[in-house]
């Protein structure tokens, strides 16, 4: 495993703050662009993040359509509240 992977993902532009929307509440992709405003990037943190196993993926059924809702992990939580720790130092 290469070293210090999540501190590496963590400091990606827009990783931290995807995490705190999801922690917020479930968002479909095009909910979080406020939070990372670039397609590619947006899709390719979602990507990251889930692999490493911060959020997961929800495919939802509504009147014959299929939307993926995103949302935090009880390991993104972790993530989340160990950053706010490192803030009080």
């Amino acid at each position: 495993m290469e070293r210090y992977k999540i501190v590496k993902l963590l400091a990606r532009a827009f990783a931290i703050e995807i995490l705190h929307a999801l922690n917020e509440a479930p968002l479909r992709f095009v909910d979080l662009k406020d939070y990372c405003p670039n397609e590619r990037t947006r899709a390719l943190r979602l990507k990251e993040l889930r692999k490493i196993g911060f959020i997961m993926a929800t495919v939802i059924e509504i009147e014959n359509h299929s939307y993926i809702h995103y949302q935090i992990t009880e390991k993104g939580r972790k993530v989340l509240q160990l950053l706010n720790e490192l803030e009080k130092l």
